[in-house]
């Protein structure tokens, strides 16, 4: 009796096994599965190819490195290396029949883009890879790095009150007022450019340059694009309820801006700031404390539009709108 049971229980736990084994070759199925997938839209072109690109974006591969581009208004294209949290997006004019030599982040151009035809905001683009050592000038009136928080200076404007005025009373004499603006720079606060050097060498600085712009570029989201776009990563579902265009695009920023404030001695306070048609997500999303003396960033705080998430949740969420991208790409859950 006990050797039959022993033999039952072996029994058993050899179909335990058996399933266990056969449950992981599932998941591994469905993961080949999910990651064919995602990547079902990406064209790898070699070391040159022509590539469709419209205002909703397209992701491709060239000379083994991943990108991911969209069309602006005009004959203006946008690209991006992936991913884009470490790597600047650049602007390139197009020109038709006219190969634009580009130097994505390197001292020669790396790059060509030739215009082969352009179709409302869908335009068929021609690219190549160029060898550093070939050491090809860029084209640098057509290409450039786009940035929407570029500092500017510290200046402030003085208009004396009463104005200088200069009165003669001799006969034929006229009379002059004399109006004067002084312009100064204000200097900046000991230990500015030591923050602001710790701030854009952090993980935030770049995560929050392309969440500004992916903000700042909604504005040529329209509502028959943002429908398109929806319905094309819904599986042909149109949007409804809270995921209507009126609704995301209420909510959902359409610019950042961000500050660096003294806060006492060598601290400094940087905050980005969204804002929105709505006043739940204007406001403060990030800030944090930056010590100028030794570049340490402590006190980081997600508000506002961040509420509740972290550095790794913002990244994947910025690497989701681009995968999906054009000008909506922010506004797709």
């Amino acid at each position: 009796m006990a050797s039959g049971n022993q033999k039952h229980h072996a029994h058993r736990k050899t179909n335990a096994k058996g399933v266990a084994i056969y449950a992981i070759i599932a998941i591994i199925i469905i993961a080949i599965a999910l990651y064919a997938l995602t990547y079902r839209g990406v064209k790898d072109l070699g070391s040159s190819g022509n590539v469709t690109i419209s205002a909703n974006g397209t992701v491709f591969i060239l000379g083994g490195v991943e990108y991911a581009a969209y069309m602006g208004s005009g004959s203006t294209l946008y690209i991006s290396k992936q991913p884009s949290f470490v790597n600047p997006l650049m602007a390139v004019s197009l020109s038709k029949d006219t190969t634009i030599h580009a130097n994505y982040m390197s001292k020669y151009a790396d790059i060509g883009m030739e215009l082969l035809s352009l179709n409302g905001t869908s335009a068929l683009v021609h690219f190549i890879t160029i060898s550093q050592s070939a050491a090809v000038a860029p084209d640098s009136t057509m290409i450039r790095i786009v940035s929407t928080n570029s500092s500017a200076p510290m200046t402030s404007t003085i208009s004396p009150s009463p104005s200088k005025s200069t009165n003669t009373t001799k006969p034929g004499s006229t009379t002059t007022t004399v109006a004067t603006t002084i312009t100064t720079t204000v200097p900046k606060p000991n230990g500015y450019s030591k923050a602001l050097a710790a701030l854009q060498a952090s993980k935030y600085y770049s995560l929050m340059e392309n969440y500004s712009e992916l903000y700042h570029n909604t504005s040529y989201c329209t509502p028959s694009l943002y429908n398109k776009t929806y319905e094309s990563n819904n599986y042909g579902v149109p949007p409804s309820g809270p995921q209507t265009y009126k609704n995301v695009s209420a909510f959902v920023p359409f610019n950042m801006t961000h500050t660096l404030d003294d806060v006492s001695g060598s601290l400094y306070r940087a905050n980005y700031t969204t804002i929105s048609k709505s006043t739940v997500t204007t406001g403060t999303a990030l800030s944090m404390i930056i010590n100028s003396s030794d570049g340490v960033i402590s006190n980081v705080t997600y508000l506002g539009i961040f509420a509740g998430t972290n550095e790794s949740a913002l990244y994947q969420g910025y690497l989701s709108a681009v995968r999906i991208g054009g000008a909506c790409g922010i506004y797709i859950p």
